[in-house]
């Protein structure tokens, strides 16, 4: 019976993905090595996304992307350890190599998965796995029992006297961690960085959440936590001996650097640049300045360099790399249309980034249709 040339070439192509289905995916595993094949997580409480502690998992299984099936696998077990044979290199080269199990890194991601549920505030959680070997395939069960969360009753706060003190007093408002919050590394830390950076904005250079300190009291009052909030004027990582007080800065004097080769527009530089030298400091400033500079063609980068000159004073240099300022691209394009009819449309373009010295782009295409 005469089968229709379509149907012919649809059955062909089911046949092969079925025979490459169906190649071993294990193949190329010596003795004693095994392929792991999957992981699965699961969490005692059902409302705690387990999905959020892949992440955790120091080993990770072949990817599957077609209806649970991965053909590049299939390819890699196609060739034999011969590298002397350009094929088995081929089939080796497209291919996907199977994920060998490796036993220490399940005990390396029960700990790394523990360490995380105690950084956001599940204490004392109990991580344990199980291994299902099925024809040199291993599945992975990890099985997490949630620990206990502690509530914050209170907090109180010891910040240091003077301005500082002022400037936190406003900022109150804004803090993220509350009473009623549980306790957790993670919010604490979130509200370390949010807190630096604001007080940065608003002229305390060099701050950041290092002057952080927090104590957490569990035993006063059990099942609940007494949390004490202190700002230092020197960071975690030094001693009371190098204390520096927390003061608010100006901006001092900025400067600008660049190939010479670059040529550019008077006033260019200035008309990007809002770091004005007498200005109370912000590192937002600094960042809207990076980001302008960016913005134009003309530097391929940007490095904004803060130092303190005394006085309360915070130098910038800006150095700025330039990029290529002009050159040509091509482009072809071939498209059939209903009658069948090829079609071809190359097209060429000339770009100057810093054409009138001042930024501007100018562009210029030619294009044909044949």
């Amino acid at each position: 019976m005469y089968k229709p040339k379509n149907t012919r070439m649809a059955v062909s192509l089911l046949l092969s993905i079925l025979f490459l289905y169906s190649c071993s995916t294990t193949k190329v595993l010596h003795d004693g090595e095994y392929r792991l094949a999957k992981n699965t997580i699961k969490v005692d409480d059902k409302k705690f996304n387990a999905n959020s502690l892949n992440a955790y998992v120091r080993q990770k299984p072949n990817t599957y992307f077609i209806f649970g099936w991965n053909p590049f696998l299939n390819i890699y077990n196609w060739s034999t350890d011969d590298m002397s044979k350009g094929v088995n290199r081929f089939l080796r080269k497209i291919g996907q190599a199977p994920v060998v199990y490796d036993p220490s890194l399940v005990d390396a991601s029960i700990e790394n998965i523990s360490k995380h549920l105690e950084y956001i505030g599940y204490f004392g959680s109990e991580v344990d796995s199980k291994v299902a070997v099925k024809k040199r395939r291993v599945y992975v069960n990890y099985y997490v029992a949630l620990g206990k969360r502690i509530p914050i009753s209170s907090i109180t706060y010891d910040i240091p006297e003077g301005e500082f003190a002022e400037d936190f007093e406003k900022d109150r408002k804004n803090i993220t961690v509350k009473p009623g919050d549980y306790l957790s590394e993670s919010s604490l830390e979130d509200e370390s960085v949010r807190g630096s950076a604001h007080f940065r904005d608003i002229g305390y250079y060099g701050f950041d959440k290092m002057h952080y300190y927090f104590e957490a009291d569990t035993i006063s009052n059990p099942g609940q936590a007494a949390l004490k909030m202190t700002i230092r004027d020197y960071p975690r990582s030094s001693s009371p001996e190098d204390a520096v007080p927390l003061v608010k800065y100006d901006f001092g004097r900025v400067s600008f650097s660049h190939a010479k080769t670059v040529k550019i527009r008077p006033g260019l530089l200035e008309d990007l640049n809002t770091i004005i030298p007498g200005q109370r400091y912000s590192e937002q400033t600094v960042s809207n300045t990076y980001s302008r500079f960016s913005s134009v063609g003309v530097f391929n980068s940007v490095n904004v360099s803060q130092s303190d000159a005394g006085d309360r004073k915070v130098d910038c240099d800006v150095s700025l790399g330039n990029a290529r300022l002009q050159g040509f691209k091509a482009n072809l394009e071939v498209s059939v249309n209903s009658t069948a009819l090829i079609g071809i449309s190359p097209q060429i373009n000339y770009f100057h980034r810093n054409i009138f010295h001042g930024g501007e782009r100018f562009d210029l295409g030619f294009k044909g249709n044949f």
